[in-house]
């Protein structure tokens, strides 16, 4: 059974060798926090279930107000007041803004607040929400979303990720979604998506057979991925709008998961087609292959730098797998961790300045670990004495989701860098793994 990602394959190697949105800002420029702030620096914030004009959306304006302070915790910036901490006496906020009791709030310790009112106009839901800085008694944002009734999370993703820009200055992360390989029984594994979150999961490939490792491209539009729906492993790119794949790579030998670059309109891969593992570049429309290595000991699981000028990837040459980087044509080889154990499966971050990798070193299990882009740093991100692997990363840089067996199955968990906390995708119930993290949704 195929449970790593990138690993599993290195050995091989070896062997071998729709809505509308109207926002607006006040007093942004006066508010914001370091993303490099500790755990207990985050600011309090409130999120009581939303006001409604109709009794029968109070499910779905407490769902509404959930999803937000779930974004809002998971960002790292916040920390949410318990419903157990709220003013005495509290009943439920006010269809009318204008009613809101702000030093009410405050006197409960609450910095920000969080206040939502939702109602049906037509066939579409309407969510007012607004941000209120309850020492500076302003509003920092307000925000009006209008969706189907069926997209009301997807409303509140939207005003949690914008509510965090004020904050911070970066957007948050609520409109992305996660790819991976999700089990559906023996021997069949096929391609998912679902929101950051868990929620609103979806089937996108329908191959019965083993399809794994997906890669998002960069806009979004494509996945790369391997499957044995041809009764070899070969690579492949599903487009999304029409639902459809067309093959990248049916070589003879090593097919391996294949990396975008920053482009959109090539991919990195390891392939054995001529004798010995090495890194290719090919079109997405598997043309106009370029081998760039040329190493005895195989070379693999490569990485485009964000601006697509430099390419990491794992490398057996000295004895052990580590981390090396190189230009984007091959030249100026380097090693770049100089780790304990071997090092292997390393991912940018959007940002450029950090990688992600996995490593053996602990002895027990494989761990997530980070060091810089030139290799400084190295630090472990994970804990669980089990397999951890197939590591990436949020659009925002601030999180890593990867894969976890520690409590049994292969889940996808996540961690927040600022805090360290680590939790898994619970929503997510079937066994799934090798995550790839989307870009936000316009």
């Amino acid at each position: 059974m195929i449970t790593m990602k990138r690993i599993a394959l290195f050995w091989i190697v070896i062997l071998l060798t729709g809505f509308q949105v109207r926002g607006q800002d006040q007093g942004e420029k006066a508010v914001r926090i370091t993303t490099e702030a500790s755990a207990d620096r985050r600011i309090c914030v409130a999120v009581p279930p939303f006001a409604v004009a109709d009794p029968q959306f109070q499910t779905v304006a407490a769902e509404m107000a959930q999803v937000v302070a779930d974004d809002l915790e998971f960002s790292g910036l916040f920390v949410v007041l318990p419903p157990a901490q709220y003013p005495a006496g509290f009943t439920g906020l006010d269809s009318n803004v204008g009613n809101v009791n702000l030093p009410m709030w405050r006197a409960a310790r609450a910095e920000n607040l969080v206040y939502g009112y939702v109602y049906q106009e037509g066939t579409s839901l309407v969510g007012q929400f607004r941000l209120f800085d309850l020492y500076a008694n302003t509003q920092l944002y307000g925000q009006e979303v209008r969706v189907e009734k069926d997209h009301f999370r997807l409303a509140s993703h939207r005003f949690s990720e914008e509510a965090i820009r004020v904050v911070d200055g970066i957007p948050g992360i609520g409109t992305t979604e996660i790819f991976f390989a999700g089990t559906m029984g023996p021997g069949v594994k096929e391609i998912y998506a679902a929101d950051y979150d868990g929620a609103n999961v979806r089937r996108l490939t329908n191959h019965q057979s083993l399809s794994i490792m997906p890669e998002l491209s960069p806009n979004g539009a494509d996945i790369a991925y391997l499957s044995y729906k041809d009764r070899y492993c070969f690579l492949y790119v599903f487009n999304r709008a029409s639902g459809t794949s067309q093959a990248l790579s049916k070589e003879v030998g090593l097919n391996s998961a294949a990396m975008w670059a920053p482009d959109g309109q090539r991919l990195a891969m390891t392939l054995s087609k001529d004798g010995n593992a090495e890194i290719y570049l090919r079109d997405k429309n598997g043309s106009n292959s370029v081998r760039i290595t040329n190493n005895k000991d195989g070379d693999t699981s490569p990485t485009f730098s964000p601006d697509g000028g430099r390419i990491a990837f794992v490398s057996d040459r000295a004895g052990r797998p580590q981390v090396y980087v190189m230009n984007a044509d091959g030249s100026g080889q380097n090693r770049l961790s100089f780790h304990g154990g071997a090092a292997y499966d390393p991912v940018w971050s959007p940002d450029g300045k950090m990688i992600a990798f996995v490593s053996s070193s602990s002895g027990e299990g494989l761990e997530i670990y980070m060091m810089g882009a030139d290799g400084s740093n190295p630090t472990r991100l994970t804990n669980s004495n089990g397999i951890n692997e197939a590591p990436c990363w949020s659009p925002d840089s601030r999180h890593i989701a990867f894969t976890s067996n520690r409590r049994g199955r292969p889940e996808l968990w996540a961690i927040t860098l600022s805090t360290m906390t680590e939790r898994p995708i619970s929503r997510i119930e079937m066994a799934a793994e090798g995550p790839t993290w989307g870009p936000r949704r316009k």
